[in-house]
């Protein structure tokens, strides 16, 4: 393969950049520690980055691709999250279908008849803490966290897996234990000390989704 055909396309790098910021702008992103904010911002980075190397690279021959005159996108407030009141209002739902959850009651129930080693190796704590961390999230107006529970299937699985646990510890032997996580940010004392099948499967949390850091040719 020659070098020029291993060359980064930044007219399409370009054009997907500016449709990555429409979609996050409206409809929002996903990533469970970051603000759309903050990923919109990375993005108009790498938008501002890709025109210059197209600039660089571009015969003028040809001249420069009707998308590198698109203006660039504003810098947002870090805070800023696309549809808020829907966000509030999936988690307002979201709250009453977990206490209502029959499976969470019972671990509640069940929870201080367990031994120390049952509690840590099913992640107990973290578990229970799911419904309180939402609740304290809804009080706080955290829209970041909110949104997590959008995708509340993890979570009543989660809870699901621990009654069925608690239910027949033999069963754990059949069950698939990645339904059962710890969430650092929900218990980051717990899940400090619970074994590694207890730990997060989401993204880390230190950076913002690998999807909107910028690229480095």
């Amino acid at each position: 393969m020659s070098r020029k055909n291993r060359e980064t396309d930044f007219a399409v790098t370009l054009e997907n950049d500016y449709a990555r910021w429409d979609k996050l702008f409206t409809k929002g992103g996903s990533d469970p520690s970051w603000s759309d904010g903050v990923n919109l911002n990375l993005v108009r980075s790498q938008i501002i980055y890709d025109k210059q190397k197209l600039a660089e690279r571009e015969s003028s021959l040809f001249g420069l691709p009707e998308i590198y005159y698109r203006e660039i996108p504003p810098e947002v407030d870090n805070n800023y999250m696309a549809r808020p009141d829907e966000i509030r209002e999936n988690a307002r739902k979201a709250m009453e279908i977990i206490d209502a959850d029959e499976n969470l009651k019972f671990v509640r129930e069940q929870s201080a008849s367990l031994s120390e080693q049952r509690i840590k190796q099913w992640c107990i704590p973290a578990i229970i803490n799911y419904a309180e961390n939402l609740r304290r999230a809804i009080a706080a107006d955290d829209l970041i966290i909110m949104r997590r529970y959008e995708h509340l299937d993890s979570y009543l699985e989660s809870f699901e897996s621990a009654a069925i646990k608690i239910r027949n510890p033999e069963s754990m032997r059949r069950i698939n234990d990645n339904l059962t996580v710890c969430d650092p940010e929900d218990d980051e004392e717990i899940c400090d000390e619970f074994d590694d099948e207890c730990a997060e499967t989401e993204q880390a949390e230190d950076e913002p989704e690998e999807d909107f850091q910028l690229r480095l040719f």
